[in-house]
């Protein structure tokens, strides 16, 4: 019998292969397009964008088509959704890397820039030498314009890698105009006049901004290599694609039970329903309508205003573990008594009875 389901399961796999290559698409598409153009990335960026992509990649998987399709397809909407759930719980967890370290780099119109103005000071340099000394400015100028090029380039790629050849240029920059200032200071007026008549003084003051500018040319831009990390993301989203349908095809060869109808509290069920219908601006007086339906049922830790009703965030509990706390939580990890702990989920209590614990884990020192 194994060998049917496993021949069956590998038929699926290998008449599916365009599915799963399309959902991978969508994935890798769902993720930058939450990802946005930026250079720079928050955590919370990058979190929005793999569960764009997870919900892109589990609802081309688990579409009523898709399911009807497997081995052993599911009978009816309740098993469907049963199998739906049971394998949305069974996925490890998504965990795709950010961008690598971003390096610094000039843009395209900054190369450009450089190479022209390299390529016109080595052809006026060159030029001038071989005509004063061999009377051949054109083989000058020839030689000049790919050597000044290249010499300028190279001389900009490392001011805007080196991060301690900047900081000597600033440093020197500034003691140099702090010594002009304090000789400015000292000539006076008249003195001043004279000095600037010479043009020595006039020469350094009017290089401070060419300096500066060389500075905020070189400075450059973070940035990474968009194409070398989309395909790292493709492959990654790709091997969860392949492990999600192969755990899909194995989850529907077993039998799956239809949940049993449980009957909701009438009103408890209209305050469901009216959130889930419930438009953007109604949203809180909606979700207030069920928690007063929660109230009225006896579940404790209603009474307080809702997190989502604060205007900061509320910080973690932080509680002393014993053995009071063992009857409402369940720990995570190992915790010895007068451990403080930190409460990652409150338990759910239904008039005074504990429905479900919550968990706590160690506050590390």
């Amino acid at each position: 019998m194994s060998v049917i389901i496993e021949e069956a399961i590998r038929g699926w796999m290998a008449a599916n292969r365009g599915l799963r290559e399309q959902a991978t698409t969508q994935g890798v598409e769902r993720f930058f397009a939450a990802l946005g153009d930026g250079d720079t990335l928050t955590p919370a960026q990058l979190e929005r964008a793999v569960a764009a992509a997870r919900d892109a990649v589990f609802a081309a998987l688990t579409t009523d088509a898709v399911l009807d399709g497997l081995p052993t397809p599911p009978q009816g909407a309740g098993t469907r959704e049963a199998l739906r759930s049971r394998w949305f719980g069974l996925n490890p967890a998504w965990v795709l890397p950010g961008p690598p370290t971003a390096g610094r780099a000039l843009s395209a119109r900054h190369l450009a820039a450089t190479a022209a103005v390299g390529s016109v000071l080595g052809m006026l340099v060159f030029g001038t030498l071989l005509n004063l000394s061999l009377d051949m400015r054109a083989l000058g100028m020839l030689i000049g314009a790919p050597a000044g090029a290249a010499g300028a380039l190279y001389a900009v790629g490392r001011l805007t890698e080196s991060k301690a050849l900047r900081t000597a240029l600033k440093t020197l920059l500034g003691v140099a105009g702090a010594l002009d200032v304090a000789r400015v200071a000292t000539l006076g007026l008249v003195g001043l006049w004279g000095r600037l008549a010479g043009m020595g003084l006039l020469r350094r003051i009017l290089l401070y901004p060419g300096v500066v500018a060389l500075l905020a040319f070189t400075r450059g831009s973070a940035h990474y290599d968009r194409n070398a990390y989309r395909d790292s993301i493709r492959d990654l989203i790709r091997q969860w694609v392949e492990c999600s349908a192969l755990l899909l095809c194995s989850l529907s060869s077993a039998p799956v039970a239809e949940p049993k109808a449980i009957v909701l509290d009438k009103n408890l069920a209209r305050a469901i329903a009216d959130l889930h219908r419930a438009d953007l601006p109604d949203l809180p007086t909606a979700a207030e309508a069920l928690l007063l339906e929660g109230r009225r049922l006896g579940l404790a830790g209603l009474t307080e205003p809702a997190r989502f009703t604060a205007a900061e965030r509320a910080g973690r509990s932080r509680l002393r573990w014993g053995p009071e706390l063992a009857q409402r939580y369940r720990p995570f990890g190992l915790i010895e008594e007068g451990d403080t702990v930190i409460v990652e989920d409150e338990p759910v209590i239904q008039n005074d009875r504990v429905l479900e614990k919550g968990l706590v884990r160690k506050q590390r020192a």
